[in-house]
């Protein structure tokens, strides 16, 4: 028998050819099967946040993925009642679904169900913006019997979830979830107690409630993981990072307080920044000082020194801050006449462009315009912690005087309205507006619907449809305090059904929550509605101290027949008026039965350094000549301070009292 032997170096050959094949495969198989699991890192039709895998990561457990056969890959997960959801995906991105090896008839519908429980289990493990320090379950002990339900709108993607509290009220929480720079972020975008939305103040102390916010891990990562409430949108890590030399310290662990410390380029001289940050009883961010080269900056001054860095530093909101600005112009009277800035930019000029500077002390807000006899205005508002400033002023690029300028204009006439002529109503918009009038936004009113309630208080209404905004507009004349105003009442339909007050407009102005809340209560006789506005007066800074630091927590109510907050002790009363925009403006005092209006700054001071009122006995008759007005530039024209004071009729003009924000 002949026996046939490969020689040796061809047997070696022979073999590393078949290990090397069999390398190949194993690393094609690799990558073959690399490639088919990225089918499932991709999202499912409309289900954009998480991809396939994440949402089975997020929903169940033992979650794991198989190819099966060509450009198919199967992904397996097990709910609690250890129930196997198999979900098979090809390449072109079909999908069906088993459970229990049985095929579902319906996957997408099946699909939507398992990514809702993945955005209900994610609020729940992962913190919320804002909430990085609490533990995200926080929520299940405050609301009971909790049920969810995922929707989208405006291409963003929302979960809610539905209890009681431990009193029985309806709670209702949404959360908007997205991914920014790759990494999840959940924000509680709006909160409903018993079909009543919250409004921004009333959501942060709702919120802070309910996560128990506390700083038991790294103060210092809590406080830069932060959102300030002016600018909610970037943290104050992403913001202040990009400044030189970026330093963070503990400045007083038992108050909560960060130091942050940083160099930048202002007015081309190289300027250490110093900016104290602490953690409120509320869990909110609040500055709670700064410096400027070791120079404290004061408290006036302190939001522009923030808006400052956060305009270069941030892609801050322009356009929301010139709005912001408008509107407290737009509340303030023209000098020497009785119009305001309001009636005028929208009587008198057309085509008003308006842009912002920003300055570590101040912000200036530049408009262009043009008369009814198309002169060109320019005009330069300039903010200050000491007021309002009309700072310059031009006709045609010449300066001129303030009172010359307004007189020239208000000679030119008014604007003629040439606006294109109004067009039917779509069917689309008369259904809106009749689901509007027919629904209620105050769920617990007495009133049958939104119809009858806005008839009872406004005369001249109007219902129209915004086809561009997709919003429901009522316009109508109403009274608050001591006038009659021009009120625009904005809707929007919730799911397509329920209708929210999305804006409210008293005179082409803005109203801020606690205001828009307070007329809703009159509007529809739910008195409980409006109390936020006295707690917006009792928190108002006089100078350095809070009006309800220096007049105490106790004797405040609401005068709802003359819209006014009211303090009253055994002395003195104090009658406070709330503009639209949220000026707060003493009207009235009486001290032992006695009109002291004309007094209000002395009194407020003196009981604002600590001092006793007994000591204004003496001199009844004595002026306010330690008040001194802010010193103006001889180029500057004052204009009236929002905060200056209105008085009652029949009573006589008290001198302006400064009011400042509390940032």
């Amino acid at each position: 028998m002949k026996r046939y032997n490969l020689k040796k170096g061809k047997r070696y050959t022979f073999f590393s050819v078949i290990v090397i094949g069999i390398v190949t495969v194993m690393l094609l198989s690799v990558v073959y099967y690399d490639s088919l699991k990225q089918i499932v890192d991709k999202p499912f039709n409309d289900f954009k946040v998480l991809t396939i895998k994440e949402a089975f990561e997020n929903a169940f457990k033992n979650v794991s993925i198989q190819p099966s056969g060509f450009g198919i890959v199967n992904i397996t997960g097990m709910d609690e009642m250890n129930n196997v959801y198999t979900a098979k995906v090809t390449k072109e991105g079909l999908l069906s679904i088993s459970i229990n090896n049985e095929n579902v008839p319906n996957p997408e519908e099946l699909y939507r169900e398992i990514y809702a429980k993945a955005f209900y289990n994610l609020i729940l493990t992962k913190p919320i913006a804002d909430y990085e320090s609490s533990d995200p379950k926080n929520v299940l002990n405050y609301i009971r019997n909790v049920s969810y339900d995922y929707f989208q709108e405006n291409d963003r993607e929302y979960i809610s979830l539905i209890g009681k509290d431990e009193n029985g009220n309806t709670v209702q929480i949404i959360y908007n979830i997205a991914k920014v720079d790759g990494k999840l972020r959940i924000v509680p975008d709006k909160v409903f107690v018993n079909n009543k939305l919250l409004n921004s103040t009333e959501k942060r102390i709702f919120l802070a409630k309910v996560y128990k916010k506390s700083v038991d891990r790294d103060l210092i990562e809590v406080v830069k993981n932060s959102f300030l409430k002016e600018y909610p949108y970037e943290s104050i890590e992403q913001v202040l990072s990009k400044v030189n030399n970026a330093r963070w310290t503990i400045k007083d662990e038992n108050r909560k307080m960060v130091e942050f410390n940083g160099m930048d380029n202002i007015d081309n001289k190289e300027v250490v920044i110093t900016i104290g940050f602490r953690i409120n009883e509320d869990g909110e961010t609040v500055v709670e000082y700064a410096q400027l080269n070791g120079q404290d900056v004061e408290a006036g001054d302190i939001p522009y020194l923030i808006s400052y860095l956060y305009s270069r530093y941030s892609s801050i909101d322009k356009n929301r801050d010139i709005e912001r600005y408008k509107q407290i112009i737009f509340s303030t009277k023209v000098p020497n006449s009785t119009k305001t800035f309001g009636e005028f930019f929208t009587q008198y000029v057309k085509n008003d462009k308006w842009d912002i500077q920003y300055a570590t002390n101040n912000v200036k807000l530049l408009v262009t315009a043009e008369t009814a006899s198309n002169d060109k205005v320019y005009m330069e508002f300039l903010f200050t912690k000491g007021g309002i400033y009309l700072s310059k002023a031009m006709l045609n690029n010449v300066e001129q005087k303030f009172d010359e300028l307004t007189s020239k204009i208000f000679t030119a006439g008014t604007i003629q309205q040439t606006g294109p002529v109004a067009q039917t109503t779509s069917p689309e918009g008369v259904e809106k507006i009749e689901k509007i009038k027919s629904g209620k936004i105050v769920k617990y009113s007495s009133f049958a619907n939104n119809e009858e309630a806005f008839k009872s208080y406004l005369r001249n209404l109007s219902w129209s449809y915004d086809a561009q905004k997709d919003r429901v507009v009522l316009t109508g004349v109403g009274k608050y305090g001591t006038k009659n105003w021009n009120f625009k009442f904005v809707f929007d339909l919730y799911f397509g059904r329920e209708p929210v007050l999305e804006d409210m407009f008293m005179d082409g102005i803005n109203v801020i929550d606690e205001v828009s809340d307070y007329i809703i209560s009159k509007i529809f006789k739910v008195d409980t509605l409006g109390s936020n506005v006295v707690e917006l007066v009792k928190n108002t800074v006089f100078t350095f101290r809070t009006y309800e630091e220096i007049l105490g927590p106790i004797g405040w109510e609401i005068d709802r027949a003359n819209d006014r907050v009211v303090y009253t002790s055994d002395n003195l009363k104090m009658n406070f008026a709330v503009e639209p925009a949220g000026q707060v403006k003493v009207v009235q005092v009486l001290y032992k039965g006695q009109d002291w209006t004309t007094r209000s700054y002395e009194i407020l001071k003196t009981l604002e350094n600590g001092g006793n009122l007994a000591s204004l006995e003496q001199s009844p008759q004595k002026t306010q000549e330690a008040k001194k007005e802010p010193v103006k530039p001889a180029t500057e024209q004052p204009v009236e301070q929002p905060s200056k004071p209105q008085l009652e009729q029949n009573q006589e003009e008290i001198p302006e009292t400064q009011q400042y924000g509390q940032f």
